[in-house]
């Protein structure tokens, strides 16, 4: 009974020694008395208790932080720089035996290539080109790890900043740059303002003389209506007059016939009777005929 308990328990823990477990997102290599067997993806695995090995590796996107470190520039200014690279492990065969802990060697390669990179470069071209640096040290930390099994996919500068009495004089330049932009902007705008003002008092003086222009027009244009009204009303007056003169000479002409046939029969001692507003008529057309 004692040999079979004892032989169970040996059973578990040869279980327990030979069964590893590769999480999802890692690869395992296996080592068969130190040299490497195969690789086998997440899951469970059994091994030869005493024989085998498993080291495992994580083939997911990871951040690698590169330490600050004090870089000079091409014009002899001293900056504090540090960065983050993102790689991914691509060969962990390579990984494994290729490089001694290859996360430090990509660490080291990184602040071989900044100092590279950055040691070309002005001052201000290492301030305004961050995205410049960041595409150089890609392509270099790239090319370089590749051997080793690893993939760069980004590169960021986190800081980079020049010495304390360099950022002092550069914070006093864009305070000077600012207020001399604001001088600037202000100046326009009261020129802009005075041209605004100016303007305006040209439309309001053209504006004031088409007025007056329009009145004396249209006083011009009344005057002469006026007179043409008033010339038409004695052009009207006169031909009424001429038509009562006509009217009046062509009456004159009948009654004056008229008056004839009464003298003559007044000559033949005819006797007639009228009425004495007749014989005023007769007397007033004789009268006018003479």
């Amino acid at each position: 009974m004692e040999i079979f308990i004892f032989l169970v328990i040996l059973a578990l823990i040869l279980v327990f020694v030979s069964v590893k477990q590769v999480q999802q997102g890692q690869v395992g290599l296996i080592e068969t008395l130190g040299k490497y067997t195969k690789t086998v993806n997440s899951g469970l695995t059994f091994l030869i208790p005493g024989v085998q090995t498993l080291r495992r590796m994580d083939i997911r996107e990871q951040v690698v932080n590169v330490p600050e470190q004090q870089i000079i520039t091409m014009d002899n200014v001293s900056m504090a720089v540090d960065g983050i690279i993102y790689v991914q492990i691509t060969d962990p065969f390579q990984a494994t035996y290729d490089v001694n802990n290859v996360f430090m060697a990509v660490v080291s390669l990184a602040q071989t290539n900044l100092r590279s990179v950055l040691g070309t470069m002005s001052l201000d071209e290492t301030l305004s080109n961050r995205d410049t640096i960041n595409a150089r040290l890609l392509t270099s930390l790239d090319k370089e790890t590749g051997k080793w099994g690893v993939k760069v996919l980004r590169v960021e500068i986190k800081r980079l900043d020049p010495p304390d009495d360099i950022q002092d004089a550069m914070s006093k330049q864009m305070k000077a740059e600012r207020e001399k932009r604001a001088q600037i902007l202000e100046a326009e705008g009261y020129r802009q303002s005075q041209i605004t003002r100016s303007e305006g008092d040209k439309q309001s003086a053209i504006l004031q003389a088409e007025g007056q222009k329009q009145a004396a027009i249209l006083q011009a244009e009344g005057d002469a209506r006026a007179e043409i009204a008033l010339a038409e009303a004695k052009a009207k007056a006169l031909e009424l007059e001429a038509t009562a003169a006509v009217q009046f000479f062509n009456g004159a002409a009948v009654t004056k016939e008229q008056l004839k046939v009464i003298e003559g029969a007044l000559g033949q001692n005819t006797k007639y009777i009228l009425d004495s507003d007749i014989l005023a008529g007769v007397s007033k057309i004789f009268g006018n005929a003479k």
